[in-house]
């Protein structure tokens, strides 16, 4: 335990070209990554590496927990899903698991998250015990939230992560609310409107048009011969239709035969017609020879002959006609009769396939009431969706400052712990660790060093924030104990600011009980020792391993890659 330095040393015999960046200060942390869950970082794809496996020996806690098991961890390049361990107590004879199960142990038995928090993951606290991001003191990486910084802190300062992890539920919910407006808005969700009188006015009426067509399917009775049925309406209709025309026409004949007997001549308008001419051919003077009245007497019988004969069989025509007609209107009557019996049955009833189309145009209307139902229900919610932020965002903040106020003293210490160490860092400065809820119901952590915001000072910020936030994680058993910053986290720090830093880290990790690793360049501590003016003394700290650019056996790997 307490202060190690990983050096990486510049020879004399190192041509100007060569780089120390090269020969492994930051992979030996990415490395330390990767074993303990992490991603593979792009550079280890080199193809120089493809066979290669990384191993770490560490002390994990027992599966008694009254001490620690000396665990050896391997890992390849290939496959990187999976990993070997061995030692330790907790997974037993299970030595090779897959990535996602060494991520489940390492957050259960090394972290302690609650297995109901979502926040923060065990990535997320490895990168801020083991970082590589340094441009932000409370960000593990460039993409991660605020409101998982924020459950991420303040889990390891001994907050709830359940509670803080409720930033998330809001943080969500906004922007699903603000995509759903965009969207609707520009018309990407057609069928969706936030016009809610609108949607409330179709709904009305497809209710209305809906309840009318439940009525009549009610109504409704089925007649499977219904076809059947009206088949024989319409052949009844027919033969009506059919007795109906040929009434029609014997009608026309009987008053034809009519005008046909008044036409006819009776014999005593004759025997007024032949007086009259003898008349006329007396007042001339003439008299008929009898030879032409007699021949007129024949003519005329004759005639009347031809008359009645004609005139009876107008009659008998007529007589038929009327009996005809007679037996038309029977036959027509008995044929209405049927056809009304029919059509009552008809009208009683609905065919099987009307039936079902009625249904299936029910079924439609249903799907309609149905469809502006979650349409109003959808648009309801993304209205009041605002409102919903609002309250769950109160709710949120009180109980985060709920927490904070029942989590006080140990807040406090923290806090003193990171204004003393600011103290000593600068004399002419004043550090401080705000804490506190955001309106947006975050856990708002802002370490802040008063003067300029150099870079170099938000580097310092960082270093106190993350002794700070490693010490409190140990004590409430919520971290393993070790802490990692990389070179460049100094690189911008004034020689005598990384002198009190590294004395700080070797006296509070001797104090705390837990590994303070911390990689260099052999010119930089140099430089660091002599602006301390004696302050701080880095042999005593230094491992025996060196890394060096002497030879490209030198570096982490024994040869150098692209």
């Amino acid at each position: 335990m307490g202060l190690n330095i990983l050096v990486a040393e510049r020879t004399d015999t190192s041509q100007q070209g060569d780089s120390r960046n090269s020969i492994g200060k930051t992979s030996v942390i990415k490395i330390l990554r990767y074993l303990l869950g992490g991603d593979l970082p792009p550079e280890f794809k080199a193809s120089e590496l493809t066979d290669h496996t990384f191993t770490a020996t560490l002390a994990l806690p027992a599966k008694d927990g009254d001490r620690d098991d000396e665990v050896t961890v391997t890992r390849a390049v290939s496959p990187t899903t999976r990993v070997q361990v061995s030692g330790w107590s907790i997974t037993g004879n299970s030595t090779d698991i897959h990535v996602d199960e060494w991520r489940e142990l390492l957050s259960h038995n090394i972290f302690r998250i609650p297995s109901d928090a979502t926040r923060p993951t065990a990535g997320q606290l490895w990168s801020q015990l083991i970082r590589t991001f340094f441009n932000n003191p409370i960000k593990g990486h460039q993409s991660e939230a605020d409101w998982e910084s924020g459950v991420k802190i303040g889990f390891m300062l001994g907050l709830s992560p359940e509670i803080l992890g409720k930033a998330g539920d809001v943080d969500r919910l906004t922007k699903q609310g603000k995509a759903i407006r965009a969207a609707v808005r520009e018309g990407a969700i057609t069928h969706l409107s936030l016009d809610e009188s609108a949607i409330r006015a179709q709904l009305a009426t497809a209710r209305r048009h809906r309840d009318r067509a439940q009525g009549d399917l009610r109504g409704f009775k089925v007649d499977e011969q219904y076809a059947d049925h009206q088949q024989e309406a319409d052949k009844l209709s027919a033969s009506i239709q059919k007795l109906n025309d040929e009434a029609l026409a014997l009608l026309r004949r009987s008053r034809e035969i009519d005008e046909a007997i008044a036409d006819e001549v009776e014999t005593s308008e004759q025997d007024e017609l032949t007086a009259k001419l003898s008349r006329v051919y007396a007042e001339i003077g003439l008299v008929l020879p009898n030879t032409v009245s007699r021949r007129y007497d024949e003519v005329r019988a004759f005639h009347e002959s031809v008359v009645r004969n004609r005139r009876s069989f107008l009659e008998q025509e007529l007589n038929s006609i009327r009996t005809r007609l007679e037996a038309i209107h029977s036959e027509r009557s008995s044929l209405d009769n049927q056809r009304s019996q029919i059509m009552l049955l008809l009208n009683e009833t609905v065919a099987l396939d009307t039936f079902l189309s009625l249904q299936r145009d029910l079924a439609k209307k249903e799907s309609d009431v149905a469809d502006l139902e979650r349409r109003l229900e959808a648009a309801n919610s993304i209205s009041t969706i605002s409102d919903t932020i609002k309250l769950r965002t109160a709710e949120l903040v009180a109980s985060v400052r709920t927490e904070l106020n029942e989590r006080n003293d140990s807040l406090v210490e923290s806090i003193s712990l990171f204004g003393e160490l600011g103290a000593e860092i600068y004399t002419d400065r004043e550090a401080s660790l705000l804490i506190s809820p955001t309106p947006k119901g975050l856990l708002g952590v802002e370490p802040r060093i008063s003067g300029d915001a150099s870079v170099g000072v938000r580097s310092v910020e960082t270093f106190i924030l993350d002794i700070v936030c490693a010490i409190a994680a140990i004590k409430a058993g919520r971290a393993p104990r070790i802490l990692v910053h990389d070179s460049h986290l100094f690189d911008a720090i004034d020689g005598r600011q990384v002198a009190s830093c590294l004395n700080i880290g070797a006296r509070l990790a001797e104090q705390h009980n837990f590994q303070y690793i911390v990689t260099l360049n052999s010119d930089f501590l140099a430089t660091v020792e002599l602006q301390s003016d004696g302050a701080f003394d880095a042999d005593p700290y230094i491992l025996d391993t060196r890394l060096t650019d002497e030879t490209d056996a030198g570096g982490l790997f024994g040869f150098r890659f692209d």
